[in-house]
């Protein structure tokens, strides 16, 4: 099961890294035509524009459930839009 949510988690990255290249590079000089994959429809089609409209209080309960997450310790409370700081010493 372990190698099942690796792969599931490195495929989601791998399409979010790629709409967010997309983005990045939408309006900036190239000499070469992009290079589109066939596959991965479901993929770039669906789960990126959801995965982009849900918030992330919702993200992260889902992948508490599915246990990917790493468990043991208790996260520094913040609000969201606060940056990170290091602990106290």
């Amino acid at each position: 099961m372990s190698a099942y949510k690796r792969a599931l988690r490195e495929r989601s990255e791998h399409y979010l890294m790629q709409a967010a290249m997309k983005e990045v590079g939408t309006g900036a000089p190239s000499t070469v035509a992009p290079y589109k994959k066939r596959g991965g429809l479901l993929w770039r089609l669906v789960f990126v524009p959801l995965y982009r409209r849900v918030p992330w209080t919702v993200k992260r309960r889902a992948m508490a459930t599915l246990r990917m997450t790493s468990t043991g310790w208790t996260p520094p409370a913040r609000e969201p839009s606060e940056p990170w700081h290091p602990p106290p010493r």
